[in-house]
């Protein structure tokens, strides 16, 4: 089981650094971005870049903090939606959803919570120093097929943008369980700006809408794009109708679950197909596109780069909106004929939001177990330029 987090005695905040010279960037170079080390050594700072984040300057921090309990729902226990504008908060983010089964704000002390940032996890970070975000992943069955475990941290961007390219790096624990399973990990979306952010489907506050998802069944695991439409719950569901030159049809809601084998073949720059490093075997993923592909063989035991670009469509139903996917730098997604916004009498949205994290759909193990393992994000960076080189 993962050590215990202590809920009290909490790191003090770091100490203030007064902002570098002009003409000094924070970050040298956009090699500098993307290999995620942060600098201060002179130079221009790459074209396009909203934010960043490590996470080693945050202060310690979990979402089961008690002074998070405000009243709010649920009662007697850290609020579900904790925002930096009412909370103790995550500096430079807007609110994290999270609402553990198994965590020692629920009385099980030897458990995570679902969402912590904390200096004691150094050895899960991507360079073995500092900090990184953890969520937390839970096994539990109600019987009525609930998702469990939310643990979603949001960035809200004000002034909103017609395209977005962000980059993240990805661990799984060693204990991650693979046989079956959906986990929500990442999102990009355009929200109205009322509240809740977190309220979704037809009607609610956000929308269109990409997310991102480890998904695993006897058929192996999947690359789980899902497209949601807009504006702001309107056109919410996302048909094969919406867009074009799929490599299989969108199910439920607008979901993409692409293996990565065959529905990858194609996707690389100039029409190639990636080449997916086979981590278990050697070689690379499409040297067998017959193959039911593992989690070990695609994440392994390391940290991997994910990244994704969205462009909005020019006009309502019109299907020029662009998704684009990376898994370590190799283009494995790329799809230019996409209505995110449908028919409509509203003004264009904008995507002004930035999550990571989610909900899983998980009970491979008994209630009674309270099993629980983790995922690690470290090294974000949000731009509006697709980085030089991976086109």
């Amino acid at each position: 089981m993962p050590a215990p987090i202590v809920l009290r005695n909490l790191s003090p905040a770091p100490k203030k650094v007064s902002s570098p010279p002009a003409g000094e960037p924070v970050i040298a170079t956009r090699e500098d971005l993307r290999d995620g080390s942060r600098g201060t050594a002179k130079g221009s700072v790459p074209q396009g870049v909203i934010f960043t984040e490590s996470f080693d300057d945050i202060p310690d921090w979990h979402s089961g903090l008690p002074e998070n309990d405000t009243g709010a729902s649920p009662a007697g226990l850290p609020d579900r939606v904790q925002r930096a504008a009412t909370h103790t908060f995550i500096p430079g983010w807007y609110s994290c959803y999270q609402d553990p089964r198994f965590a020692p704000s629920m009385g099980y002390p030897n458990h995570r919570e679902t969402i912590s940032i904390l200096a004691a996890d150094s050895d899960k970070t991507r360079n073995g120093t500092g900090k990184c975000y953890v969520g937390s992943r839970d096994s539990y069955d109600d019987g009525n097929g609930t998702w469990n475990s939310d643990s979603s941290l949001m960035r809200h961007l004000p002034a909103g943008y017609d395209q977005l390219y962000v980059e993240f790096w990805l661990k799984f624990s060693p204990e991650w369980l693979t046989a079956s399973g959906r986990s929500k990990l990442f999102r990009i979306v355009a929200w109205n700006g009322e509240p809740s952010e977190y309220d979704y489907f037809g009607g609610g506050n956000g929308g269109p809408a990409l997310m991102w998802g480890w998904v695993a069944s006897q058929y192996g695991i999947r690359d789980n794009l899902s497209f949601r439409g807009g504006p702001y719950g309107e056109n919410y569901t996302m048909t094969d109708a919406d867009v074009s030159g799929l490599p299989r049809s969108l199910t439920g809601l607008g979901d993409l679950p692409m293996n990565w084998t065959q529905d990858m073949v194609g996707m690389a720059p100039g029409g190639a197909t990636p080449q997916v490093p086979d981590k278990v075997n050697g070689g690379f993923i499409s040297d067998d596109l017959n193959q039911i592909v593992t989690h070990d063989q695609v994440f392994g035991s390391t940290y991997n780069k994910v990244a994704f670009f969205v462009k909005m469509n020019s006009a309502p139903d019109v299907k020029d909106g662009v998704c684009k996917q990376w898994f370590n730098d190799e283009r494995i997604f790329s799809n230019e004929q996409i209505a995110w916004v449908g028919p409509t009498s509203q003004p264009m949205p904008k995507w002004n939001d930035v999550a990571i994290g989610g909900n899983d759909f998980f009970s491979e193990r008994p209630n009674n177990e309270a099993y629980q393992d983790w995922y690690a994000i470290d090294d974000i960076v949000c731009s509006t330029d697709i980085p030089a080189g991976l086109e």
